[in-house]
């Protein structure tokens, strides 16, 4: 054998070790995004979530929010600044949904639910006023995400006490 028939067979070796490399590459790159974007549903999750614990745990905030629907006239001056608050926390969650999935880093059919809970949100006019005043506190792309819902139908009501007509404290 002589050794530009070495070099020919070290070459195939070689391209089929760079083949075998680069599917492997491919496979490692599909799986390490399918933990990316489980562990970044995973963390949307839980910010949601602790939106919702909030109104859970602390029994004052569920009146505030009740009586802020009729509109921010209606509170007091502490009120409104707790109320402002407490919806741009929330909201702020809302735009880590709404920012991960433009970045690609969750899937839109995931994000859905969690879209339609915050617009419904928006449905009484105190919340809505809320939105008009506070729009500038965040990103553009989030801004105009959100008006652009609400320029188009909103979703129904789905949480006991906001966005429906609530009576009593």
């Amino acid at each position: 054998m002589n050794w530009d028939a070495i070099g020919a067979i070290g070459q195939v070796v070689g391209a089929v070790l760079v083949g075998i490399t680069l599917v492997y590459l491919a496979i490692q790159l599909r799986q390490n995004t399918s933990a990316m974007k489980s562990s970044t549903f995973l963390a949307v999750s839980t910010l949601m979530g602790s939106n919702m614990e909030i109104f859970a745990t602390h029994a004052d905030v569920a009146p505030l929010f009740i009586k802020a629907q009729a509109g921010l006239d209606a509170l007091t001056a502490a009120e409104r600044v707790r109320f402002g608050f407490l919806m741009m926390m929330a909201f702020r969650r809302v735009e880590t949904v709404v920012v991960q999935r433009h970045l690609g880093a969750i899937d839109p059919e995931l994000t859905h639910g969690f879209e339609r809970s915050a617009m419904s949100a928006l449905r009484a006019p105190g919340t809505r006023q809320w939105w008009e005043t506070a729009k500038g506190g965040f990103s553009d792309l989030f801004s105009n995400w959100v008006d652009q819902q609400l320029a188009a139908e909103l979703p129904k009501a789905m949480h006991a006490g906001l966005g429906l007509e609530v009576r009593g404290p």
